[in-house]
């Protein structure tokens, strides 16, 4: 190419591929006129830039300054982040603190929180209450004086719990059948017999297990508790079968005495022992739900008679069934007949007052008719010492090393894939879990560390050179702390998200990116005219403002992009959203200052290939001429560089560049500008898009639990197993909803989950607020109690069978502590509570239930410290005020049932378990809105029933089910919305700087484009919206923006027609783009063998949008720029007045006389 002036006019000739060349008036590096105003502080006169001028005069000096500032920063976020502890805000708190359910969720465990603490403050100042200085010192004193638990009021460290009473830990087998003959086979029985003997036939199991006391005054008196297993019941230590066979027989038939009724549940069938028993059961085994008779729908058929006999027949089915299942042991041998067992225990699962006996062994489809159980558990429980005694401390490590020692082997053994051609056996336990996971963290680490080593080595092979590679490298590491540091004391965001993390992947990804644009600026610079390559200063200008605005358009689309999840009421999100754009911005800042600064020392020593690998090497660690000799080899500055060889070059002589930028200015781009060749593919991507579309709009939100391992993962299996294997069965744990009075809404003054607040170090998500005018009354009282009656009886089957689980004893799991206030009123005995296992104290008592206002008070205090009969008490002897409450599984947050503080009850609560949902899991939005809407109708008609005597209720869970449940549905329409706007932003910035309205159409055309083709491309795959899929959707925007919005500029940028505009904007940006693309899809492969579920499904989320960005920027957008006149459109002046081409020569009036450029 060349360019003569002659009589004031520039001509330049394109050159043989169409690629025009720049001269001062159309160069955005080297400009003819001087800036003035306030652009003028930072160049000179020549319009270099004054900063790179300093680069250029002392790089070594920049650099160090640069670098070392990154790490000073990096050193202060360490002290300052990490000074207490895991800086990462916890998951608890990872919610819309605005929502309802939130609200709800915080009223309660704030007020719970509160009251215990109030208590604990009590508790340690019992003293004083003993002393007749303070109210109910007398009532304090009496308890103390001639109460049977006088030791209450010792110093509460010489309080001790019965040794390894109480859980802690569990060793859960799960079975899964390979044949048609189910688990309980014969082949499967002696498996999992193998299996769960392990432990107590070990000489030692008994310093381990779970102990249970017949006496809790006699700590030498106990005996392992046995596991919750099938292998009890089919190795009964005897079996009865005629018995069994007289059981079903009777359950099969008509009740002698009972007139023929027509059974009202299934028309053309008549009631039978079954249907009888069903009803009677709970009256004749717990007391409870006499009343079937009086108000069911057999009140008018039967007489008083009738009802006898049908008590009678209940009665002696109990006996039976009692004498079978007291055998239950597990001392026997494996049954013969298999059979005859699941047979019987398919009978017991229709008898609700026996079903809690079978229902957690057998998997879902198990029945009568059915007597295949595909799938089987067990629980091996083991205890916790209790004890502060120094040989105790570690108990947990002993533990551990004992099942290390003792089992292990022959569990990864029973666990193996080959050990068994019927069954297949997996386990956890927790003990052990974390070494598991530990392992998966490790190898998902692995994976991790592979991913971003291919981004380092893919660099130093793209950037030729050691040195700049670790220089980039370093640079893009640092932008981490840095963003980190900006965030945390500047701006003042205390949130760290979980999620902040995966930026290390996204500014490798984009920090990469931006390094190839820059070192391709630097390399082309060589060939664009003597006029840039003059000085080494005016070269690096050029390079500097060239690259600095492409790079500046694609990180402010970008930051822009992920700032739009700061519209999210999720503080999690919107942290990531800043920390993200903070990121992108520091890598930015980081690649024009730390890396500009490299390119200058790698221009002066290591650029030609006179300068051996060796001495790239050492310079990568700093030593340069100025080292010293015995520290490592000095390296001389070159003798010509790269710009006085470019200055020197004739502008006759061929230019010789790489073949990939070879590649993209001839080969490619001329595929583009082929119509046979551009328009056809354009057709496929348009087929594509509408298939992708097609799909889009089959994405539909999860239905199950997400998945946090992938499927083949045996804990993944395990788990899976469990959550869609079995019912849900009375030893199962459901989530517990709670309803209370006595609180109100949440005070959320001073709240500030995202900055520097009293907030987040408590963290402090607001204040609880008291009804300070409500009392439980003796109205109140009875209103509840007989509230929670009603929910257990069979006679509301048809409402809460579907929401309210079955707990132990066969009754539904509901929760009030009042029934054992009326136990401990009433002498005990009644309901399930056995005060034969628990000595109470009478001491006091009120003298009726529901307990009148006047005594209320004293009663409070009193039954407050009686031990509770309840099977739920924590450990044998517990308080009532201990019973009560419990640490959440799902949040770790307090939930309070019996509120009292030591002086007051200031609320009370009662609880039910969810029959579907958990405390642990996670289940679909849909599912879960059908809970929550279930018992919030609950809730409205509790106060239908008893607002007027015991004020409003509120209802929430303590496990954030609910909060999880709207946090899904922010995701899911956060995740379209901020896809869309990121979408809006990217049509802005590319409008801005364009200036031309239907290039910035094409480019968002081209941005929706991958949007559609990647949420198409992973519903082909099978996901489903959950969180997961939302979170990456609601970020893709922001990962593709950047290839297209680099063609845009390019394209903007080069002089000329159309068809040069094409060729200029592949020859400057095409090698960078690839090479951006190549460096995130090599790097996500090694995510895709992640076991997390969220990193393999992140590797599969980049790669597909890199490529479906480089895809639909390279041949659908700029197919899109060859095939119309965008110039046209432009709301820029082209060419000043009076220019004009002529043959693909520019004309352009300049002041001066006739000199070669």
């Amino acid at each position: 190419m060349s360019a003569k002036v002659a009589d004031g006019i520039v001509t330049e000739k394109a050159d043989s591929q169409g690629n025009q060349g720049l001269t001062p008036n159309n160069s955005p590096g080297a400009m003819s006129k001087p800036q003035t105003g306030f652009w003028a502080n930072f160049v000179d006169e020549r319009n270099n830039l004054k900063f790179v001028n300093y680069v250029v005069y002392m790089p070594r000096m920049i650099l160090i300054f640069f670098m070392g500032m990154c790490l000073v920063i990096s050193w202060l976020l360490g002290k300052m982040v990490f000074a207490q502890g895991n800086p990462i805000t916890p998951d608890t708190y990872t919610y819309d603190i605005e929502d309802v359910r939130s609200i709800a969720f915080d009223s309660f465990t704030l007020a719970s929180s509160d009251v215990q603490g109030e208590y604990e403050v009590f508790r340690s100042q019992i003293g004083t209450y003993t002393s007749g200085n303070e109210e109910f010192s007398d009532v304090y004193l009496d308890m103390k004086t001639n109460g049977n638990h006088s030791s209450y009021y010792a110093n509460k460290e010489n309080n001790e719990t019965l040794l390894l009473s109480e859980v802690g830990d569990f060793t859960y087998w799960i079975y899964e059948a390979e044949k048609d003959a189910g688990v309980f086979s014969p082949e499967g029985l002696e498996i999992m017999e193998e299996a769960e003997s392990m432990f107590p036939d070990h000489p030692k199991w008994d310093r381990y297990c779970l102990r249970e006391y017949p006496d809790p005054n006699n700590p030498d008196d106990f005996k392992c508790a046995k596991a919750l297993s099938a292998m009890n019941i089919f190795k009964a230590s005897s079996w009865n079968q005629a018995m069994v066979d007289s059981i079903m027989e009777r359950l099969d038939n008509p009740v002698a005495g009972l007139p023929t009724i027509a059974n009202p549940f299934v028309e053309g069938t008549f009631v039978g022992g079954r249907e009888i028993y069903q009803l009677i059961g709970f009256c004749t085994k717990f007391g409870v739900a006499c009343d079937v008779f009086e108000s069911g729908p057999f009140a008018a058929i039967l007489t008083e008679t009738n009802i006898e006999d049908a008590k009678a027949f209940a009665v002696q089915l109990d006996e039976d069934f009692q004498t079978i299942t007291d055998l239950w042991d597990g001392t026997g041998v494996i049954n013969p007949n298999p059979d005859d067992v699941s047979l019987l225990c398919a009978y017991m699962k229709e008898l609700p007052s026996q079903a809690f006996l079978v229902d957690f062994f057998f998997s879902k489809e198990f029945s009568k008719t059915n007597l295949v159980s595909k799938y089987s558990r067990s629980i091996t429980r083991w205890g916790a010492p209790n004890d502060p005694k120094p040989e105790y401390k570690d108990w947990e490590e002993e533990r551990k090393n004992y099942v290390l020692d003792n089992f292990f082997d022959d569990m990864d053994r029973i666990a193996g894939k080959e050990y068994s051609s019927h069954i297949n056996a997996y386990y956890f336990m927790r003990v052990l879990i974390l070494d598991v996971f530990i392992g998966i963290l490790a190898n998902d680490g692995m994976f991790a560390a592979i991913s971003i080593a291919i981004v380092y080595f893919y660099m130093w092979f793209m950037l030729g050179s050691f040195f700049l590679a670790n220089v980039g490298f370093f640079e893009i590491v640092m932008s981490i702390p840095t963003a980190w540091f900006v965030a945390d004391q500047i701006i003042g965001v205390k949130y760290f998200s979980g999620l902040n993390p995966l930026c290390l992947f996204i500014v490798a990804a984009i920090g990469a990116d931006d390094i190839f644009v820059f070192i391709d600026a630097y390399r082309q610079s060589a060939f664009k005219g003597a006029h840039i390559v003059k000085d080494f200063e005016t070269r690096m200008s050029y390079v500097y403002r060239r690259a600095g605005l492409a790079m500046l358009i694609t990180s402010a689309t970008t930051c822009s992009a992920f700032l739009c999840t700061v519209a999210s009421p999720i503080a999690s999100t919107k942290s990531f959203g800043i920390f993200a754009s903070l990121v992108i911005f520091m890598d930015y800042a980081l690649v024009m200052t730390c890396f500009c600064t490299a390119v200058v020392l790698y221009h002066d020593y290591f650029e030609e290939n006179t300068v051996s690998v060796c001495n790239d090497v050492m310079g990568a660690f700093g030593c340069f001429d100025c080292c010293c000799p015995c520290c490592c080899p000095c390296i001389p500055k070159l003798k010509e560089t790269s710009t006085e060889r470019a200055a020197k070059r004739s502008p006759d002589d061929p230019v010789h560049q790489d073949k990939i930028t070879e590649f993209y200015k001839g080969t490619f781009t001329n595929f583009i500008l082929h119509p046979g060749r551009r328009l056809p593919t354009m057709a496929v991507l348009f087929v594509w898009l509408f298939v992708a579309m097609y799909y889009m709009t089959k994405l539909e939100p999860t239905k199950k639990a997400e998945q946090f391992l992938d499927d083949e993962h045996p804990l993944q299996k395990a788990i899976t197993i469990l959550n869609e294997g079995f019912p849900v069965a009375s030893d199962d744990r459901g989530a517990k909803m709670y309803y209370i009075w006595g609180i109100k809404d949440v005070d959320r003054t001073g709240v500030s989950q995202m900055f520097d607040d009293p907030g987040f170090d408590d963290p402090f998500v607001g204040k609880p607020v008291f009804d300070d005018e409500w009392k439980l009354t003796k109205d109140c009282q009875a209103k509840i109690y007989n509230y929670t009656v009603a929910v257990r009886s069979p006679l509301n089957d048809d409402k809460y069978f579907d929401f309210v689980k079955v707990g132990g004893g066969g009754m539904r799991a509901v929760s009030n502590w009042m029934d054992e206030m009326k136990d401990w009123i009433e002498g005990g005995g009644t309901g399930s509570f056995d005060s034969t296992m628990c000595a109470r104290n009478t001491l006091g008592r009120p003298s009726s239930f529901p307990v009148p206002d006047s005594e209320m008070e004293e009663a409070l205090v009193r039954f407050a410290h009686q031990p509770s009969c309840s099977d739920s008490a924590p450990y044998p002897d517990a308080f009532i005020i201990d019973t009560y409450k419990e640490t959440s599984r799902g949040s770790g947050l307090s939930a309070v049932e019996f509120g009292f503080n030591g002086e007051e009850l200031k609320m009370a609560a009662v609880s039910m378990e969810s029959k579907v949902l958990d405390p642990w899991s996670e289940i679909s939005e849909t599912l879960a809105m059908k809970q929550y809407e279930f018992f919030m109708e609950e809730a409205d008609y509790i106060n239908s029933i008893m607002g007027d005597v015991c004020g409003d209720v509120m209802m929430t869970d303590a496990d954030q089910k609910f909060i999880l449940m709207n946090n899904q549905k922010i995701f899911r329409t956060s995740a379209v919305t901020g896809a869309l706007i990121g979408c809006a932003i990217a049509f802005l910035v590319i409008l801005v700087s364009t200036m031309n309205p239907l290039i910035a159409v094409f480019a968002t055309f081209s941005i929706t484009c991958v949007l559609c083709s990647v949420v198409g491309a992973v519903t082909m795959q099978g996901w489903t919206l959950g969180t997961t899929t939302a979170i990456l959707i609601s970020i893709l925007a922001g990962f593709s923006v950047d290839y297209v919005v680099h063609l845009a500029h390019a394209f903007v940028e080069t002089p000329g027609c159309t068809e040069q505009r094409v060729r200029g904007a592949f020859a400057d940006m095409g090698v960078s783009v690839m090479s951006g693309m190549l460096t995130s899809v090599l790097a996500s492969l090694p995510l895709f063998l992640c076991k997390i579920n969220f990193f393999s499904a992140f590797g599969t989320f980049l790669c597909a949008t890199i490529g479906f960005s480089w895809i639909y920027a390279n041949f659908m957008f700029m197919g899109l720029m060859a095939t119309f006149d965008v110039m046209k459109f432009s709301m820029k002046k082209q060419k000043k007045k009076g220019a004009k081409i002529q043959e693909g020569v520019e004309m352009r009036q300049v002041s001066g006389s006739s000199v070669d450029v």
